[in-house]
């Protein structure tokens, strides 16, 4: 075979992949996305501060139960596209639970922000001792079209073994994000979880002074 013909052969064999390749899309259509994953991130990645006399470094705080809505118990993330109607995104995914997302950095916030890294995320041993319980629950936590990222909870501050409510509140923040760009949505969604998390510690500051000190525990 001349050098002319083989360059012939392999031209014919490369238009005759390219026809394939353009057949099988045309047959199967182009290849889809592939998803993309997010996570809520803390509102300060610095660690707690050291305890002083004025902070809360001595406190053990029990967080939890922490309750998401269960629409946001899905892998896709949830735009709210109208008051009543969600959308559900087709390649924007959570790269956990994202319960546990939003109790794991709002833990880590409260500890930035109460000075202790403390924080005992629900459940615990029954064996723990505990200070102060806050639990959560939250009505929203999503953007809609126009990339407001909003977040409503009820959150109640409990005695140690959680049979008193001694603080209660509903909070709702709002943060701006660049319309379907998700990216800066859960960044907004995140701001929000650090608002809420110095609303909380904030109250728990008030509540412990109020409270009886406990003896000390033995090291």
């Amino acid at each position: 075979m001349t050098s002319k013909i083989r360059l012939l052969y392999f031209c014919a064999i490369c238009l005759s992949g390219v026809a394939a390749f353009g057949c099988a899309s045309l047959i199967f259509g182009p290849r889809p996305e592939p998803p993309k994953f997010y996570v809520l991130t803390p509102a300060s990645a610095a660690p707690a501060p050291p305890s002083s006399p004025g902070s809360s470094g001595g406190l053990t705080l029990g967080l939890g139960p922490v309750k998401l809505p269960a629409y946001l118990d899905r892998n896709e993330v949830v735009i709210r596209a109208a008051e009543n109607r969600l959308e559900f995104s087709k390649n924007d995914r959570w790269g956990e639970s994202l319960e546990k997302n939003f109790a794991r950095v709002l833990a880590r916030d409260l500890a930035a922000h109460l000075g202790t890294q403390q924080i005992v995320v629900f459940p615990w041993y029954a064996t723990t001792l505990i200070d102060l319980q806050v639990q959560v629950e939250v009505y929203r936590f999503e953007t809609d079209v126009q990339g407001s990222a909003q977040l409503s909870a009820k959150w109640t501050i409990r005695n140690g073994d959680g049979s008193k409510i001694l603080y209660t509140a509903e909070s709702n923040f709002s943060q701006p994000s660049k319309p379907g760009d998700t990216t800066e949505a859960v960044a907004a969604l995140s701001r929000d979880t650090g608002d809420l998390s110095r609303e909380i510690a904030n109250m728990v500051q008030q509540v412990r002074l109020q409270q009886p000190q406990p003896p000390s525990r033995p090291q």
